[in-house]
Protein backbone atom coordinates (compact mmCIF):
# COMPACT_ATOMS: atom_id res chain seq x y z
CA UNK A 1 0.00 0.00 0.00
CA UNK A 2 1.08 3.36 -0.65
CA UNK A 3 2.27 5.53 2.45
CA UNK A 4 0.41 8.88 1.26
CA UNK A 5 -2.46 7.00 0.72
CA UNK A 6 -2.13 5.91 4.55
CA UNK A 7 -0.78 8.97 5.96
CA UNK A 8 -3.46 10.87 3.63
CA UNK A 9 -6.66 8.72 4.86
CA UNK A 10 -5.33 7.45 8.71
CA UNK A 11 -5.31 11.59 9.32
CA UNK A 12 -8.70 12.18 7.28
CA UNK A 13 -9.88 9.42 9.87
CA UNK A 14 -8.70 10.61 12.82
CA UNK A 15 -10.20 14.39 11.73
CA UNK A 16 -13.69 13.12 12.54
CA UNK A 17 -12.98 11.90 16.07
CA UNK A 18 -10.67 15.15 16.63
CA UNK A 19 -13.29 17.60 15.73
CA UNK A 20 -16.05 16.30 17.16
CA UNK A 21 -15.33 14.77 20.32
CA UNK A 22 -13.15 17.74 21.14
CA UNK A 23 -15.95 19.87 20.19
CA UNK A 24 -18.42 18.37 22.61
CA UNK A 25 -15.46 18.68 25.12
CA UNK A 26 -14.49 22.07 24.18
CA UNK A 27 -10.90 20.89 23.05
CA UNK A 28 -10.18 22.83 19.68
CA UNK A 29 -6.44 21.93 20.05
CA UNK A 30 -6.93 18.12 19.23
CA UNK A 31 -8.98 19.20 15.85
CA UNK A 32 -6.08 21.68 14.94
CA UNK A 33 -3.79 19.09 15.90
CA UNK A 34 -4.72 16.45 13.42
CA UNK A 35 -6.16 18.59 10.70
CA UNK A 36 -3.05 20.80 11.22
CA UNK A 37 -0.87 17.53 10.35
CA UNK A 38 -3.28 16.65 7.55
CA UNK A 39 -2.63 19.83 6.27
CA UNK A 40 1.15 19.85 6.67
CA UNK A 41 1.75 16.49 4.54
CA UNK A 42 -1.16 17.18 1.99
CA UNK A 43 0.36 20.95 1.34
CA UNK A 44 3.60 19.84 1.17
CA UNK A 45 5.46 20.36 -2.01
CA UNK A 46 6.24 16.81 -2.56
CA UNK A 47 2.62 15.38 -1.86
CA UNK A 48 0.49 18.53 -3.08
CA UNK A 49 -1.94 18.29 -5.90
CA UNK A 50 -1.85 21.21 -8.45
CA UNK A 51 -5.77 21.41 -7.62
CA UNK A 52 -5.61 21.33 -3.15
CA UNK A 53 -5.27 24.87 -3.05
CA UNK A 54 -8.77 25.23 -4.80
CA UNK A 55 -10.30 22.71 -3.12
CA UNK A 56 -9.79 24.02 0.16
CA UNK A 57 -11.40 27.70 -1.03
CA UNK A 58 -14.32 25.39 -2.43
CA UNK A 59 -15.04 23.13 0.42
CA UNK A 60 -14.46 26.12 3.05
CA UNK A 61 -16.75 28.10 1.00
CA UNK A 62 -19.59 25.17 0.55
CA UNK A 63 -19.12 24.00 4.29
CA UNK A 64 -19.46 28.10 5.60
CA UNK A 65 -22.66 28.23 3.75
CA UNK A 66 -24.35 24.69 4.23
CA UNK A 67 -23.41 24.01 8.45
CA UNK A 68 -24.40 28.09 8.60
CA UNK A 69 -27.83 27.32 6.90
CA UNK A 70 -28.69 24.49 9.30
CA UNK A 71 -27.86 27.22 12.24
CA UNK A 72 -30.27 29.85 10.63
CA UNK A 73 -33.01 27.29 9.67
CA UNK A 74 -33.00 26.08 13.04
CA UNK A 75 -32.05 22.39 12.48
CA UNK A 76 -28.73 22.25 14.32
CA UNK A 77 -26.85 23.58 17.05
CA UNK A 78 -23.09 23.17 16.87
CA UNK A 79 -21.59 23.05 20.30
CA UNK A 80 -18.62 25.56 20.79
CA UNK A 81 -20.02 28.22 18.50
CA UNK A 82 -16.49 29.84 18.10
CA UNK A 83 -15.49 31.91 16.37
CA UNK A 84 -19.17 33.78 16.15
CA UNK A 85 -22.19 32.12 16.97
CA UNK A 86 -24.77 31.81 13.98
CA UNK A 87 -22.33 30.73 11.74
CA UNK A 88 -20.15 27.51 11.38
CA UNK A 89 -17.81 26.43 13.91
CA UNK A 90 -14.39 26.18 13.52
CA UNK A 91 -14.43 22.78 14.39
CA UNK A 92 -16.80 22.10 11.73
CA UNK A 93 -14.54 23.80 9.39
CA UNK A 94 -11.63 21.97 10.14
CA UNK A 95 -13.68 18.38 9.33
CA UNK A 96 -14.13 20.53 5.60
CA UNK A 97 -10.56 21.51 5.00
CA UNK A 98 -10.06 18.00 5.77
CA UNK A 99 -12.65 16.74 3.33
CA UNK A 100 -10.81 19.16 -0.03
CA UNK A 101 -7.24 17.29 1.28
CA UNK A 102 -8.73 14.05 0.21
CA UNK A 103 -10.43 14.45 -2.68
CA UNK A 104 -7.10 14.73 -5.09
CA UNK A 105 -5.70 12.19 -2.96
CA UNK A 106 -7.21 8.60 -1.36
CA UNK A 107 -10.30 9.40 -2.04
CA UNK A 108 -9.57 10.61 -5.54
CA UNK A 109 -11.40 7.48 -7.11
CA UNK A 110 -15.03 8.75 -6.18
CA UNK A 111 -14.10 11.17 -9.02
CA UNK A 112 -15.06 8.66 -11.70
CA UNK A 113 -17.76 7.33 -9.21
CA UNK A 114 -20.25 10.27 -8.74
CA UNK A 115 -23.45 8.15 -8.07
CA UNK A 116 -21.61 6.04 -5.11
CA UNK A 117 -20.21 8.84 -3.51
CA UNK A 118 -23.59 10.62 -4.08
CA UNK A 119 -25.54 7.35 -2.41
CA UNK A 120 -22.92 7.10 0.69
CA UNK A 121 -23.26 10.80 1.39
CA UNK A 122 -26.72 10.40 1.42
CA UNK A 123 -26.81 7.92 3.67
CA UNK A 124 -23.51 8.60 5.56
CA UNK A 125 -23.88 12.54 6.71
CA UNK A 126 -27.07 12.20 8.77
CA UNK A 127 -25.30 9.29 10.43
CA UNK A 128 -22.65 11.31 10.95
CA UNK A 129 -24.11 14.40 12.24
CA UNK A 130 -26.35 11.36 14.61
CA UNK A 131 -23.32 10.46 15.95
CA UNK A 132 -22.15 13.99 16.76
CA UNK A 133 -25.28 14.70 18.23
CA UNK A 134 -24.63 11.56 20.44
CA UNK A 135 -21.30 12.90 21.44
CA UNK A 136 -22.63 16.19 22.42
CA UNK A 137 -21.00 18.02 19.44
CA UNK A 138 -24.41 18.87 17.74
CA UNK A 139 -27.68 19.13 18.89
CA UNK A 140 -31.00 18.49 16.57
CA UNK A 141 -33.19 20.81 16.88
CA UNK A 142 -35.96 20.07 14.24
CA UNK A 143 -37.85 16.91 13.94
CA UNK A 144 -35.17 13.84 12.64
CA UNK A 145 -37.14 13.53 9.61
CA UNK A 146 -36.23 17.51 8.72
CA UNK A 147 -32.29 16.44 9.37
CA UNK A 148 -32.33 13.56 7.96
CA UNK A 149 -34.24 14.93 4.72
CA UNK A 150 -32.01 18.82 4.80
CA UNK A 151 -28.81 16.93 5.58
CA UNK A 152 -28.93 13.56 3.34
CA UNK A 153 -30.33 15.02 0.54
CA UNK A 154 -27.44 18.41 1.10
CA UNK A 155 -24.65 16.02 0.79
CA UNK A 156 -26.29 13.37 -1.55
CA UNK A 157 -25.80 16.49 -3.70
CA UNK A 158 -22.55 18.14 -2.14
CA UNK A 159 -20.32 15.50 -2.82
CA UNK A 160 -20.40 14.55 -5.96
CA UNK A 161 -20.53 18.27 -6.89
CA UNK A 162 -17.39 18.41 -5.22
CA UNK A 163 -15.65 15.22 -6.71
CA UNK A 164 -17.57 16.22 -10.51
CA UNK A 165 -15.50 19.78 -9.34
CA UNK A 166 -12.05 17.74 -9.36
CA UNK A 167 -12.85 15.68 -12.17
CA UNK A 168 -13.43 19.06 -14.43
CA UNK A 169 -10.37 20.67 -13.40
CA UNK A 170 -8.12 17.58 -13.66
CA UNK A 171 -9.52 17.10 -17.20
CA UNK A 172 -9.29 20.76 -18.07
CA UNK A 173 -5.40 20.73 -16.61
CA UNK A 174 -4.60 17.57 -18.92
CA UNK A 175 -6.12 18.86 -21.94
CA UNK A 176 -4.43 22.13 -21.53
CA UNK A 177 -1.21 20.22 -20.95
CA UNK A 178 -1.50 18.33 -23.64
CA UNK A 179 -2.22 21.37 -26.04
CA UNK A 180 1.14 22.76 -25.01
CA UNK A 181 3.00 18.97 -25.52
CA UNK A 182 3.93 18.83 -21.75
CA UNK A 183 3.21 15.43 -20.30
CA UNK A 184 0.91 15.48 -16.61
CA UNK A 185 2.27 13.69 -14.08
Amino acid sequence: MNPAFVVNQGLFQLSWPACVIGAAYGWLWGAVAVVGALAIWQLHPANRHPLDLSMIGICLTLGLVLDSAWIQLGLLSFAVPWPWPGVAPAWIMLLWLALALVINHSMGLFRQRLLLIGVLGGIGSPMSYYAGSRFGAVEWLAPAWQVVLATGLSWALVLPLLFWIARSHEHARAGSASVQGVQQP
